[in-house]
């Protein structure tokens, strides 16, 4: 009885060890999960967004203006390489605001590289990251794709909000 009631308990530690291998190898940067969305919305994202990144989220959510005027302003959230929400929007800020497309050819520096630099740059101050939240956005034509990263210790404490100019790495805000 008792062989039967281990051999129960390991069976179950194996599958819990092998659920969380797989959430942790199908995590993916911002990038890579663009890429999972159609041309017609991929071109017309106005903002990309993500919680507890370590360095990837488990999900993605991105707002797109689709090209197409019968798909309005999107909310689309992508897990895995797959879209697993598209939602007409309802966030007033998109709805009344200029936003601009993002220009993703300038954006050279992915969610990961923000990532490390927010670890190197919190580790400089004597902290350790355990987690960010991640915004991407463009203020502008013209304008540089601009990282904000909300930094938070292993306990999840707030440790403070960085900005990271997305085409060059280089840190424009640190509170």
């Amino acid at each position: 009885m008792q062989f039967s009631a281990a051999r129960t308990r390991i069976a179950g530690l194996m599958a819990a060890v092998f659920v969380c291998m797989i959430g942790v190898a199908s995590a993916e940067s911002a990038r890579k999960a663009a890429s999972a969305l159609p041309d017609r919305y991929r071109s017309k994202i106005v903002r990309i967004s993500a919680d507890n990144g370590a360095p990837d989220p488990p999900q993605w959510y991105f707002v797109s203006r689709a090209t197409h005027s019968a798909d309005g302003i999107l909310s689309i959230t992508v897990r895995n390489g797959k879209i697993v929400q598209q939602k007409t929007s309802l966030d007033l800020r998109v709805l009344l605001g200029d936003f601009t497309p993002i220009n993703l050819s300038q954006v050279l520096v992915d969610s990961r590289g923000a990532y490390d630099i927010a670890k190197r740059y919190v580790a400089a101050r004597n902290r350790k990251l355990g987690s960010a939240s991640f915004l991407l956005d463009q203020k502008g034509e013209g304008a540089s794709p601009i990282w904000s990263v909300w930094c938070y210790d292993p306990d999840t404490r707030y440790i403070g909000l960085m900005k990271v100019l997305a085409s060059t790495g280089d840190v424009i805000f640190w509170e």
